[in-house]
């Protein structure tokens, strides 16, 4: 297992507004949501909504250092703000420098510490992290982004994170055990300004495709007292978007999965008239979802579709318990 430098990916950030969900407390504001790299540029509103990614927020600093593993699953360890992230993703992979276009990750949040020289937490059963930062080289900084609210720039410090790292994820899908990783504390962890700096590697690009309007849009979900599921498919132009999040609470511990693909439009097929439709999206997919609706406005959401996420791999996505909506463009 060796360390390695922290890379802009399919997940380019904390997912940390959902801890409310197991913790009990409101997070908004205190833990900012990346949006998956891949997603495109015109859809990224609409997923950021879908992830609560809240806008208002002040600079702090992000604490981050990444972990190879042996089995294709790259493992980030991130702290904000109190709250400490254990991400464990699996992605299909990069072209050309662009953001893979598919991907799914799971992450375990936890209170603990984390301030710019020491991230600390307790995952229960998956295991603990308590390390401290240690500088080494240069202060690192990007080009200045255009009609900033708040800072114009990220700001890096690179480093070493000293200690104890032990992690093992559900039925030993992952497992980690390290006492020095290379990583990075930045400020701020998200920038407000009109024209962003282009980061060292390139995270998304312009999309070419119809307008909102005339997007097909398919949203199914499902929620509980200590978990939800939910999944929205979006056919724009010639693609599909399938995005599938779950949210769990373990007690002290939340844990929250996305999965989500940019994939040929022909994944997503409906009828004229909207009482029927067919869902079969590729990886991190699989399966078929099949929506019905009656003349008498019972809808149901049905079929194999399911998500792998890690360390839940074949999780189903329909179900009586799912409330389903479709919406056609015009």
């Amino acid at each position: 297992m060796s360390a390695r430098r922290g890379r802009t990916g399919a997940w380019a950030g904390l997912l940390l507004l959902m801890v409310s969900l197991a913790m009990g407390a409101s997070a908004k504001g205190a833990s900012p949501i990346a949006v998956p790299a891949g997603v495109p540029a015109k859809l990224r509103p609409l997923i950021a909504a879908r992830m609560h990614v809240s806008r208002g927020h002040r600079p702090v600093w992000v604490s981050r250092f990444n972990i190879e593993t042996r089995n294709g699953y790259d493992i980030a360890v991130v702290g904000v703000r109190g709250v400490v992230a254990i991400e464990v993703e699996k992605s299909g992979g990069q072209s050309g420098g662009r953001a893979s276009r598919r991907g799914a990750m799971t992450a375990y949040v936890a209170h603990g510490t984390a301030t710019t020289h020491r991230i600390k937490a307790s995952f229960g059963d998956f295991g603990a992290i308590s390390v401290r930062f240690r500088p080494s080289g240069r202060v690192i900084k990007s080009r200045k982004g255009r009609g900033c609210r708040g800072p114009d720039r990220y700001t890096s410090r690179p480093g070493v994170f000293v200690g104890r790292i032990r992690f093992t994820g559900e039925d030993h899908y992952v497992q980690v055990r390290a006492k020095r990783v290379k990583g990075r504390i930045r400020r701020p962890v998200r920038l407000r300004c009109a024209a962003l700096p282009r980061p060292a590697a390139s995270s998304s690009r312009t999309v070419k495709d119809s307008p909102f309007a005339s997007m097909d849009v398919l949203e199914a979900g499902q929620r509980g007292p200590l978990a939800a599921t939910e999944l929205i498919a979006v056919r724009f132009g010639k693609r599909l978007l399938c995005f599938a999040s779950t949210e769990e609470s373990l007690g002290s511990l939340a844990k929250v999965r996305y999965g989500f693909v940019v994939a040929p439009a022909r994944g997503f097929t409906e009828n004229e008239a909207l009482t029927a439709a067919k869902l079969k999206p590729p990886w991190p997919f699989a399966g078929t979802g099949k929506y019905a609706a009656s003349p008498e406005g019972i809808r149901s959401w049905a079929g194999t579709l399911r998500a792998s996420f890690p360390g839940a791999p074949g999780l189903p996505l329909t179900g009586a318990e799912f409330r389903v909506r479709l919406d056609a463009g015009f």
